[in-house]
């Protein structure tokens, strides 16, 4: 308090030069002067005078004050003390070494004093130091006060900011102006100690301030000292801290999350509205009390106790999957999420359980499973249905495969012709009794069982068909495109019933093989029938090869003849006159008709037939070949060499386009053949004209069989027909056009393009 006086007075506050540790503190060091002289003046007289025994004493009082106030310089103004009286010893005695001897013993006593008091001074300032620090530095409000008089001797900071006085401001007022209610507390606080008290103390300006306070009388009972702790900071947290539990409070009942809190006795202490609803109750008192294991199926309980453990250890969450029961004792699964509940920086046992409703999920589980397990079993039938051989193995291995993979014990497959009003047992699987070879259309066990299309379980088989030695069946039909072709019977002797989820695998089965079966059905139906038409194309292919063998020796003969009286027309008529060489004429062009008819039919022979395999040709020689047939036709040629890939039919395609130029266009038309290479390995061909040309409306329908536009030039048709069919059986394709485009008047122009063929490596 003294080092505070003497900042007050720094700072400026003159009224404080007065106060009492001032005052205290110029009286002491006033004392140890005075006491000083008053030892020096004494000793002196006295040593004058001849008196050496009782003045030395004197100089205990100067000693004693200059230690107290000073603890740590007591024992050096001591010395020094010390140093003058024993030269004031030395000036005045008689010689003798008797006073010395005295003065130096008395000395000695000096410095006793001296550190005696200097330590208990130490010791007590030390201690005050300590005090005043805790005073001074308490987080708390400490003001110190006369009970007789109710004046306010000390305040610490923390109180003085607290109730806005300054630190240095004195005389403070009396405690009933800080403290309304101190006058009816006086007594109480005389019987004994204030603790706790939740009050209101007046600030400087008036307004209050809400604090809990603690008093108490200190030893001697003649000053009080009051504790205060301001509550507005945490009344302030406690509003926060009840709207954050609002706040909690409304989130946990808002989620979907089931949230138990379980104390030490392992009873329920709290449950959220989600947590309510999973287990069937109107309202949390429902579950709060119950013991949390009896709302766990008892299949379960002993894996909840070894959460519960985990979590008590501190291992972190402890999470698993357990079935409860609700309160109307229904099962349902969840996902549980154990985890310790500190409070108060302990651990008393108390658990957070989180449950989470996994119905849904369960159920998605099983219907995967159901879905793996239906499509395991049907690739696995399928993929042995695909390896058999004929529909019989096909039957016979599936049957077997189903049979096994389901666990039946026996089976059966029944299948029927279109049209027919029977199914024939075709495969059989078991030791089961003895089935019909044949069940009819009308049987009762068809309309009831088979003819819905839907999987039937008939579970009181016996009862039906005594004898059978099967409990339960299934009867799966096999779909066909007109409703069912056949069923699959599977039967057990122990079972009671067939699951929904084999009823499903069963009709993915039947509805998997049902392609497969009826497929089979067809390639019976076509093995008879094959076998049939091959002994009918046997009889056809002897009375085909007698009727070639007519038309080879036909168009031989003929042909020779044609050839030898073209040559003898062909000579008359360079040598005849006039009129007879126009009718020599239309004889030789009858002829070469009946060449053309000849030539075209034995080329559609040879597409018909199929034979020969297409080969490398190159078009340039085959071109060349032609022409020279036509050497009175003006026939220009452009084009590269190229190769494509056809066989010898192809000189016909030439032969037919250059024919039919010459045989539309006259005497003087002009032919032009070009050859090109276009992108993607291809040849383009093109045989131009200068005849009449081709009109728009029958470019189409050119090359259809039979097409031969207005004119009444003679043919059948079929050339253009014949070259359509050969391009196209070289991977090819043919199209009618104008020499000039856009003037059908001015030419024709056929286009046709070829794949091209490159030489293989090393080949000339």
């Amino acid at each position: 308090m003294v080092r505070s006086d003497f900042q007050c007075v720094k700072e400026g506050h003159p009224e404080h030069h007065f106060s009492d540790a001032f005052t205290r503190e110029r009286l002491l060091i006033f004392g140890i002067a005075v006491s000083t002289l008053i030892a020096f003046g004494a000793t002196t007289f006295c040593l004058s005078t001849g008196i050496f025994i009782v003045f030395s004493h004197l100089f205990y009082i100067p000693i004693i004050l200059a230690a107290y106030r000073y603890p740590e310089r007591g024992v050096a103004f001591a010395g020094a003390l010390a140093a003058c009286y024993l030269a004031e010893v030395f000036f005045f005695s008689p010689g003798n070494g008797l006073e010395i001897a005295n003065a130096l013993l008395r000395i000695a006593m000096f410095f006793v004093v001296a550190v005696v008091v200097s330590n208990l001074s130490g010791s007590l300032q030390a201690r005050e130091s300590r005090y005043r620090g805790i005073f001074e530095t308490s987080g708390a409000g400490i003001f110190l006060f006369s009970p007789d008089t109710g004046k306010i001797g000390e305040m610490n900071r923390e109180c003085s900011a607290m109730l806005g006085y300054s630190e240095c401001e004195v005389p403070f007022p009396e405690v009933p102006a800080i403290w309304p209610g101190y006058p009816g507390l006086a007594g109480a606080l005389e019987e004994g100690r204030i603790e706790g008290l939740d009050c209101n103390l007046a600030a400087r300006d008036g307004t209050p301030c809400p604090v809990l306070l603690s008093a108490s009388l200190l030893p001697g009972r003649r000053e009080g000292c009051v504790a205060v702790t301001g509550t507005a900071e945490l009344k302030q947290m406690e509003n926060r801290l009840r709207r954050s539990e609002e706040t909690l409070r409304v989130i946990l009942n808002t989620t979907d999350v089931g949230i138990l809190l379980t104390d030490p006795g392992r009873r329920v202490v709290e449950a959220n509205t989600a947590a309510v609803r999973l287990f069937g109750g109107t309202g949390r008192e429902d579950l709060v009390g119950r013991n949390p294991y009896d709302l766990i199926a008892e299949r379960d309980r002993e894996a909840a106790r070894a959460y519960r453990k985990l979590a008590l250890r501190g291992e972190g969450p402890a999470s698993g999957e357990c079935t409860f029961l609700r309160l109307d004792g229904t099962e349902w699964p969840a996902e549980i999420s154990i985890i310790r509940f500190a409070q108060d920086g302990a651990a008393p046992g108390r658990l957070v359980l989180s449950l989470r409703d996994i119905t849904e999920r369960r159920q998605a589980e099983e219907a995967m499973r159901e879905e793996y397990l239906r499509l395991s079993v049907v690739n696995e039938v399928v993929a042995a249905a695909a390896a058999s051989h004929g529909l019989e193995d096909l039957l016979r291995v599936s049957l077997a495969k189903i049979v096994a993979l389901l666990g039946f014990d026996h089976g059966a497959v029944y299948l029927m012709r279109p049209g027919s009003d029977t199914a024939v047992l075709r495969a059989q699987e078991g030791t089961g009794g003895t089935l019909p070879a044949v069940v009819r259309r009308d049987d009762p066990f068809y309309l009831d069982f088979v003819r819905a299309g839907a999987v039937h379980c008939i579970e009181d088989f016996p009862a039906k068909y005594p004898g059978s030695g099967v409990r339960v069946l299934a009867v799966v039909p096999i779909p066909g495109d007109d409703g069912p072709v056949g069923w699959i019977g599977v039967g057990s002797r122990v079972r009671k019933t067939i699951t929904r989820g084999e009823r499903g695998i069963l009709f993915a089965i039947g509805k998997e093989l049902g392609n497969a079966v009826v497929k089979g059905m067809l390639q019976e139906d076509l093995e008879a029938a094959l076998a049939s038409a091959n002994r009918y194309l046997e009889e056809a292919n002897a009375a085909a090869a007698e009727v070639n063998l007519y038309v080879d020796i036909l168009t031989h003969d003929i042909n020779n003849a044609n050839t030898a009286a073209m040559g003898y027309l062909q000579m008359f008529l360079e040598s005849a006159a006039e009129s007879d060489g126009v009718l020599v004429g239309k004889s030789l062009a009858a002829v070469y008709q009946s060449n053309e008819i000849i030539r075209n039919v034995l080329t559609l022979r040879k597409l018909k037939s199929g034979s020969g395999e297409l080969e490398l040709v190159r078009l340039e020689p085959v071109i060349r070949g032609i022409c020279s047939y036509h050497t009175d036709a003006r026939i220009v040629y452009d084009g590269a060499d190229a190769a494509v890939l056809a066989d010898d039919l192809i000189s016909e395609v030439f032969a037919n386009l250059i024919g039919n130029a010459i045989k539309f266009g006259g005497p003087a038309v002009e032919i032009t053949i070009s050859v090109r290479e276009e992108g993607e390995g291809r040849v383009a061909v093109t045989v131009a004209d200068t005849g009449p040309g081709i009109p728009d409306d029958l470019k189409p329908r050119l090359f259809e069989r039979n097409q031969r536009g207005a004119t009444k030039k003679s043919g059948k048709g079929l050339g253009l027909f014949i070259v359509r069919m050969l391009v196209e059986r070289y991977g090819g394709s043919v199209r009618a056009g104008d020499r000039i485009p856009g003037n059908p008047g001015e030419g024709a122009a056929v286009t046709f393009t070829l794949p091209r063929c490159l030489p293989a490596a090393g080949s000339g």
